[in-house]
């Protein structure tokens, strides 16, 4: 320990606190330089890597923002616990597959969707933020209502007033220039499917239009696994 005797032993009685018979500091003036270490810190105890509690609570704040929660080791760069976590709190359940900079960008935008759940902007910014801004929101208006192109009666027309409490959910993916990946496309719908059922208000309904090119065709090509042959998918 560092020369010179803990401030610790100002707060004991002065039978603790006087010299020993050989003029040498008392026992407890160095014994105390311990307890300083672990609950106040001290630099000769950093050198050793002893930090000190309070230390360590003054850094509480950092380490609750899912931006700079730590993460599990230098060896580990894409690993954090704490940030799982920390996720709990908010009742969230990180995918172990995404990266580290999704996980932290779920965590930090959770609370505030929490807040507009239930509404249209709610649901939107929660599936662009978290699937892609290929995912658009429509609540159809009432009276006749056509759509831009390929118009169908029911599905981008509606001749008397929209259906109560329904909307559509619309996927548009993969169209050139952008490649296509088969993978991405089913991720893309299982992912927005899961997150309209879990975010959705419960007296509602919709209908998934998923949008993809006409026709795919890779060097070796199976339907069904890597090649699309229709256009939109109504589900």
């Amino acid at each position: 320990m560092a020369n010179g005797s803990s401030p610790y032993l100002q707060h004991l009685p002065e039978a603790f606190r006087a010299p020993r018979p050989d003029g040498q500091p008392p026992f407890l003036a160095d014994f105390l330089k311990i307890f300083e270490a672990l609950l106040a810190g001290r630099e000769d105890a950093l050198e050793l890597g002893v930090e000190g509690i309070e230390h360590i609570v003054e850094r509480f704040p950092e380490v609750i923002d899912p931006v700079l929660a730590p993460l599990d080791s230098p060896a580990a760069p894409l690993r954090s616990e704490f940030l799982d976590y920390l996720a709990s709190w908010a009742a969230l359940t990180l995918d172990q597959n995404w990266d580290l900079a999704k996980k932290r960008e779920w965590t930090r935008r959770i609370m505030p969707l929490y807040k507009r759940r239930g509404t249209r902007d709610g649901l939107q910014d929660y599936l662009t933020t978290f699937v892609g801004d290929q995912v658009l929101i429509i609540e159809p208006d009432g009276g006749i209502t056509l759509g831009v192109d390929n118009t169908t009666v029911g599905v981008d027309m509606f001749v008397a007033d929209a259906p109560a409490y329904f909307f559509r959910v619309r996927i548009t993916y993969g169209f050139p220039p952008n490649p296509f990946d088969y993978g991405v496309w089913n991720n893309l719908i299982a992912g927005t499917r899961a997150i309209v059922n879990l975010e959705k208000p419960a007296h509602t309904y919709y209908q998934l239009d998923a949008r993809a090119p006409g026709i795919i065709i890779n060097e070796r090509s199976t339907i069904n696994v890597d090649t699309l042959i229709w256009e939109n998918t109504i589900f």
